[in-house]
């Protein structure tokens, strides 16, 4: 169903939707009660760069090096994404103020960062808070 042959695939109204960040905010603009992306233009976009972060850098150099696609490369293009992510969290609860999208779309890689050959720990202080916060959700939590 779609044609870039990945998952997710979300079929709704009779048509097809693919990509994940597509997939997500249409969701959210579906059923908007549990607001997931904010009303402010600029704080929207914030939450979209994230995500675009996220889907650009962090997951596929975590495909590079969970399938030694020139680890060693990846493994330093990672440690600075992860040393970002650790700066930008400083002080703050979720990647773009409010529970977002940005979270949600960080979440796969937390979860299966092992996989990925990753360690997040004392080293990146800010953004292992964060990534337990976010599992610990019970929506997630529940799902895991």
């Amino acid at each position: 169903m779609n044609p870039y042959a990945k998952v997710p695939v979300l079929v709704d109204d009779g048509g097809v939707i693919y990509e994940s960040a597509i997939v997500n905010e249409y969701l959210q603009e579906k059923y908007p009660t549990t607001r997931l992306l904010p009303a402010d233009h600029f704080k929207r976009a914030k939450v979209r760069i994230w995500v675009d972060f996220f889907n650009t850098r962090i997951h596929p150099t975590a495909g590079d090096m969970a399938h030694d696609r020139d680890a060693e490369k990846a493994a330093e293009r990672m440690k600075t994404y992860l040393e970002t992510l650790d700066r930008e969290l400083a002080g703050k609860k979720y990647i773009a103020d409010d529970y977002s999208l940005a979270d949600i779309t960080f979440i796969p890689f937390y979860t299966r960062r092992q996989r990925y050959k990753v360690t997040i720990g004392d080293n990146y202080p800010n953004l292992k808070r964060w990534g337990e916060e976010l599992i610990a959700r019970p929506a997630v939590a529940a799902t895991l």
